[in-house]
C-alpha cells in the first residue's frame, strides 16, 4: 500500500483497471474456448459410438464365423 491515501487510491485504481483488462481478455476468449470444448465433446461421442459399432461388428462376424455366441454374450456360470 502507498504511504499516503492518494498513493493508495492510485494503487487501488490501477489494480481495478488491471482486473478489468483481465476480465475483458477472458470474455474475448470465451467463445473460442467454448468451441474447443464442444469439439472435444463431439469427438468423444463419435469415438464412443465408433467403439460400440466396432464391438457389434466383431460380435456379428464371430457369430458368422463360428456359429456360436461371442464370448461377450455367453452367460457365465460362476
Amino acid at each position: 500500500m502507498g504511504e499516503t491515501s492518494a498513493a493508495t487510491a492510485r494503487e487501488v485504481e490501477e489494480t481495478r483497471k488491471q482486473m478489468e483488462d483481465k476480465v475483458a481478455k477472458l470474455s474475448e476468449r470465451a467463445p473460442e474456448e467454448a468451441r474447443k470444448l464442444l469439439k472435444r465433446v463431439v469427438f468423444g461421442i463419435i469415438a464412443g459410438l465408433a467403439v460400440i459399432m466396432a464391438r457389434k461388428l466383431v460380435d456379428v462376424l464371430w457369430e458368422r464365423a463360428t456359429g456360436e455366441l461371442p464370448p461377450t454374450k455367453v452367460e457365465q456360470d460362476d
